[in-house]
């Protein structure tokens, strides 16, 4: 049975990310490995972003929501990833929809903002998208990268965070895009099913979770690895 590796950018278990990846995937061993596993609360604060500074938005293994800076998630990351593939990992999904530099690895590695914006772009080329993400200072950067993906400027983002928003918030951003695009990504592994379907009940049309495209695609990768 092949085994893949889920490395998420807080802490893990996430049994509410892999209750969701499991049905989705070929028979398979999962194994979890997080940027922030092992960190005690002292190390966990100096990681804490200054004003301005890009951050990340993540969950700690009690449920904990956090936000840290991104320059100190890529190797934090990267220990992550070469954890998963001493676990035995024969491929690795980076379970965040974030951008990283080159991270080493000797077995594949699947990057959920690659798989995301790619399997968006084939789904819903020539469409108005609206993208959620988790954090108001990752709006205008999400827009960017999303404008490039897609080739197109007609892309509209704002930003809910899946791991501390209530169920009205959510609602009321996907509301807010309704009328001004056609299909709305929810852009931030941490948002599921359940964040989908709220979501889809105010927007009125497609509802595409990062989280189940990236799965979908690692299914068809590790099907013939």
């Amino acid at each position: 049975m092949r085994t893949l590796g889920v490395v998420t950018i807080g802490q893990t278990p996430r049994a509410d990310v892999t209750a969701e990846l499991e049905p989705l995937l070929p028979p398979c061993r999962i194994v979890e490995h997080g940027a922030l596993d092992g960190l005690d609360a002292e190390a966990l604060a100096a990681l804490r972003p200054g004003p301005g500074q890009a951050s990340l938005a993540t969950t700690l293994a009690g449920g904990r929501p956090v936000v840290y800076r991104h320059e100190a998630a890529e190797p934090l990351v990267g220990a992550a990833v070469r954890r998963a593939e001493e676990d035995g990992a024969d491929v690795v999904l980076l379970a965040c929809g974030g951008a990283f530099g080159a991270l080493a690895h000797r077995k594949p590695l699947l990057r959920t903002e690659i798989l995301a914006q790619q399997g968006v772009r084939a789904l819903a080329g020539g469409m108005r998208v609206g993208v959620l993400r988790p954090l108001a200072g990752q709006v205008e950067e999400a827009r960017l990268a999303w404008r490039r993906a897609l080739g197109t400027d007609q892309v509209v983002v704002d930003a809910v965070n899946p791991f501390d928003a209530r169920p009205a918030d959510l609602a009321a951003a996907a509301a807010g895009l309704t009328g001004r695009c056609d299909v709305l990504v929810l852009d931030c592994f941490g948002f599921g099913e359940r964040m989908r379907a709220a979501a889809a009940r105010e927007f009125g049309g497609p509802v595409l979770l990062i989280r189940s495209v990236a799965a979908r695609l690692t299914a068809e990768f590790l099907a013939g690895v």
